[in-house]
């Protein structure tokens, strides 16, 4: 007989939806892989209630596609599609950027060095999923600076929705040349968009945001072309 565990009220459906997201994010759990409900409750410890909030949420944050009358499952991760999701990030990284540079307030600007900062702190650690976290942070934090509610859910958006392949650069080391160095440019890059921004320096701010994405793609091309095959030696 499963035990199941006395959570608080609510805090049940939070601890649901935290360690099934962490999974997802981490690919402990594989995109496409379908989520038996029931084997998650007994997984998990807890009643149904909890596990299907959990999954309404993880839903809303489109980690999990939940099916009519078949269940969930998580949220395919698609490659073919990712050039056209770099296309976006890229497109509304530099405009949230640069509204951010003409429209923030001192009050946003304290907001954004202490993401920035919380990201650095992160580091030491070498969880990729708490850098992976407060880099999305720095960014959200950023994207609320711009004063434009719309846009900023919409790169929020794209920042939740990306979060499986934002996560490689802190995960893996693809360039096989310790990832030490491209967590430094991220650092430094985040430095130099938080002083464009309080310097209310717009085209420095937009160039910055083209360039950080870049870095991202540039990252996670790296990884995907990894081949160790031609150093096999095949008798």
């Amino acid at each position: 007989m499963t035990s199941v565990q006395v959570h608080a009220r609510g805090t049940g459906a939070a601890y649901a939806y935290e360690t099934l997201r962490r999974e997802i994010l981490s690919l402990e759990l594989e995109p496409g892989l379908d989520l038996d409900e029931a084997g998650l409750v007994a997984r998990l410890g807890l009643s149904r209630t909890p596990v299907r909030e959990a999954l309404i949420r993880l839903a809303a944050d489109e980690l999990v596609v939940v099916l009519p009358n078949r269940g969930a499952k998580v949220a395919p991760l698609d490659l073919a599609d990712t050039p056209r999701y770099i296309e976006a990030l890229d497109l509304a990284q530099r405009a949230v950027h640069r509204f951010a540079a003409l429209r923030r307030t001192a009050e946003d600007l304290a907001r954004i060095e202490a993401a920035r900062d919380a990201f650095e702190d992160s580091i030491p650690g070498g969880d990729a999923m708490a850098m992976t976290e407060h880099n999305r942070d720095f960014h959200a934090a950023v994207a609320g600076a711009a004063h434009n509610r719309y846009l900023a859910a919409h790169y929020v958006r794209l920042l939740n929705q990306g979060m499986r392949l934002l996560r490689i650069p802190f995960a893996y080391d693809p360039a096989g040349d310790g990832a030490d160095a491209h967590i430094a440019k991220i650092v430094e890059d985040h430095r130099k968009i938080a002083d464009a921004i309080a310097a209310r320096d717009a085209d420095r701010a937009d160039a910055l945001g083209h360039a950080h994405a870049a870095l991202f793609q540039s990252r996670l091309m790296m990884f995907l072309q990894q081949n160790l095959a031609p150093g096999v030696a095949i008798g």
